[in-house]
């Protein structure tokens, strides 16, 4: 069967290789197997063994079997055991190229039905990267360069086969490294594909450039974000498509110079920058550049994220915030109406029985005058609880004194005893010598008395309860603002035996109108108003508390030095009230007031002007400013023109005027560049006459001291 276009050459075994001596075996074209011993056992040459044979599929076309047979010697000769089919027609070349994988096609030029430039052109038709060599008894150079053009790796003589074996190996190597770079190259595409993709579906713009600052990328959600398709976008300036106009010139000054770091667009970090949508609006944007080098020059990459939403969901929340706040302090304003309005109702009665009774002539003569002192103390009775809310608050104007605090405990001694009931046991520890702090003496004892109710409050049953002072050198916290820093600080100590503060009501216990107590007794005031005055004389304030065993507050206020502290003088009997002829402007927009103070001063000899505001004041000011010595007003006007736009308008025309504010509360304003203190140029509402009437005189005579007239 020498005629089939399919056939087996197999190795026959004996002794010696003496000459071809082949076997066919008719193989159906299309169908190619693998070859060798069809009952199990492989082909092989009795002789000098070569350890390991290599392993090659060979694919020969090939119309001679001794020629097939001498292309299988030296191949074994080279160090190879071939499996190969060989096919004589077209028709089993195709079917071969379809139905398995071969390392190595060798091709005769000469067949009787198939040229072999014929058969190159099918081996590559079928199969591009399959090494293919030609072998021809007679090849002319040009039939081996049209063999070379139509894909043949390279061509022997078949007179001269020694070359058969290097060309094998050449080939088979030079196939595995095309096949190494094919893998690499389509390892590269998919790892690129998937960095595409994960680029193109990015949550944040991703815009790449060249160094000149033209596009050359832009992702799905840079279409998102600036409203223009890539086609639309490629090949421009980058500034120009996606910064506003007020960024563009930094930009491009800045990519001129390579993004240096001191620039506002820096490499490698993200700045907030403006942008521009297609339809002219504004965009809030994150930008972040990276640099990209290669081998066609720098670009960079840009990653831009739209703050435009978070900047909405923060107004969002700012606003849901805010109206929490509004809520909750609605809600302390409900508290504090509840809690501080039995105690004024009380006094109220008070005031408004024993007026009453003096309006309608019911009082024996000898009942006058104590109905007017009830009067009077239930009014000062209403400043303090007005004082206290105003320390609340933090903005009561503070009257800071050389204070002793050893001094001020020794003295309230004997109320706080009376304060905390006689089954609570009063311990106090003081420091030896003076401890001085300027201070307000009034404030320091309302810090006091808060604490011990405070203390007496946690101990129902009766315990203990120790005050105590001392000198200590200590660091303020962070969050004490107003402190002054490390240093000499007066500590008082409040300590009691009670039940303790749980821990999550303690990170509340300084909040306004917080209180776990019964809030028909309690108003949740006591420990914001010690922290709001502890703070308005630069301190603070710590607690140790353990649940079962006590509680601890120690308040911290700056020392002051020994040798700055004014012994204070024994009080004497008050003089009488001074009496003046001076001409006074008093604005006041509260009408009892206005004229409750233009009777006490016209009785006292000095001339009044009354206005009702600072336009008013104003406008009496420029009739009678040769008249007026001194100005008494009120901070909060009605009109517009507070007291101090009022006082800074006419100290500009008379810098020495003397001028004493009044107020319910204190409400300095960043703006004036004037200071209130206690005592000297403010006087807290409510106050006496006889009050008002000291202040004035004492202003009066200081100014004529300076610039006598």
């Amino acid at each position: 069967m020498a005629d089939s276009s399919l056939s087996l050459v197999r190795r026959q075994p004996g002794p010696t290789v003496t000459g071809p001596e082949p076997v066919d075996a008719v193989v159906p074209a299309g169908q190619p197997h693998l070859f060798g011993d069809p009952h199990g056992g492989a082909g092989r040459a009795i002789g000098v063994r070569r350890a390991p044979a290599r392993p090659i599929r060979l694919l020969l076309v090939e119309d001679s079997h001794d020629d097939a047979w001498l292309v299988q010697r030296q191949l074994e000769r080279g160090g190879f055991a071939p499996e190969i089919l060989r096919v004589q027609d077209a028709h089993g070349l195709r079917g071969a190229l379809q139905g398995g994988r071969w390392d190595l096609a060798i091709v005769d030029y000469s067949l009787p039905e198939l040229s072999g430039l014929d058969a190159v052109r099918i081996v590559r038709q079928h199969c591009t990267s399959l090494p293919c060599l030609l072998v021809s008894g007679t090849v002319g150079e040009h039939l081996a360069v049209e063999a070379m053009r139509l894909g043949a790796n390279d061509y022997l003589m078949k007179g001269n086969l020694t070359r058969l074996v290097p060309a094998v190996e050449r080939e088979l190597r030079e196939s595995e490294s095309r096949a190494e770079r094919r893998r690499a190259e389509r390892a590269l595409a998919a790892s690129e594909e998937r960095t595409r993709l994960i680029i193109e579906h990015a949550l944040d713009a991703v815009v790449s450039f060249t160094a000149q600052g033209q596009i050359t990328e832009w992702n799905l959600r840079a279409e998102e974000i600036f409203g223009r398709s890539r086609v639309e976008v490629i090949g421009r300036p980058f500034h120009e498509v996606c910064l506003a106009p007020a960024e563009r010139v930094p930009f491009v000054d800045a990519l001129a110079e390579g993004f240096p770091p001191a620039c506002a667009f820096g490499v490698k970090r993200r700045v907030e920058t403006l942008g521009e949508h297609r339809d002219g609006r504004d965009l809030s944007l994150e930008l972040s550049l990276v640099p990209v080098p290669s081998s066609a020059g720098l670009s960079y990459s840009a990653f831009l994220r739209d703050l435009s939403e978070r900047r909405e969901s923060e107004a969002k929340r700012a606003s849901l915030e805010a109206q929490l706040r509004q809520s909750q302090k609605m809600e302390a304003i409900g508290k504090l109406a509840g809690g501080v309005a039995h105690d004024f109702n009380n006094l109220l009665t008070v005031i408004q029985g024993q007026s009453a009774l003096l309006e309608d002539n019911l009082l024996e003569p000898g009942e006058v005058t104590p109905a007017a002192r009830a009067i009077g103390e239930a009014a000062d009775k209403a400043a303090e609880l007005t004082r206290q809310l105003l320390a609340f608050s933090r903005r009561q104007v503070v009257q800071l004194t050389p204070t002793d605090v050893n001094e001020l405990v020794a003295d309230l001694g004997k109320l706080l005893r009376r304060l905390i009931g006689a089954d609570i046991e009063l311990h106090s520890v003081l420091a030896p010598g003076r401890v001085h702090i300027n201070a307000d003496a009034g404030m320091i004892e309302q810090v006091l008395m808060n604490l011990a109710v405070n203390a007496r409050d946690a101990m129902p049953t009766g315990g203990s309860l120790v005050v105590s002072t001392a000198v200590v050198h200590a660091r303020p916290p962070r969050t004490a603002t107003a402190a002054p820093g490390p240093g000499q600080y007066a500590r008082l100590t409040v300590r009691d035996s009670g039940t303790g503060i749980a821990a999550e009501h303690l990170p509340h216990i300084f909040e306004p109108f917080y209180t776990t107590k019964d809030k028909a007794r309690s108003t949740g005031l006591g420990l914001a108003t010690v922290f709001g005055i502890v703070e308005q004389h630069r301190g603070w304030v710590e607690v140790r508390t353990k649940v079962g065993e006590g509680t601890q507050f120690d308040v911290y206020i700056p020392q002051c030095l020994a040798g700055t502290v004014v012994p204070t003088p024994a009080l004497a009997a008050p003089p009488p009230l001074p009496r003046g002829h001076e001409c006074i402007l008093v604005v006041e927009d509260e009408l009892a007031v206005r004229e409750m103070v233009r009777d006490v001063l016209v009785r006292q000899g000095y001339r009044v002007h009354e206005a009702a505001s600072g336009r008013e004041a104003l406008d009496i000011w420029a009739r009678h400013r040769k008249d007026i010595e001194l100005v008494l007003t009120d901070i909060v006007m009605p009109d517009g023109i507070m007291g101090t736009d009022l006082v800074s308008r006419l100290i500009e025309d008379r810098p020495d005027l003397p001028v004493i504010f009044s107020s319910g509360y204190s409400q300095e304003s960043d703006e004036s560049r004037l200071s209130l203190e206690a005592g000297v140029n403010f006087l807290q509402k409510p106050y006496r006459p006889a009050t008002l009437i000291r202040l004035i005189r004492e202003r009066l005579t200081a100014a004529s001291q300076r610039s006598p007239r």
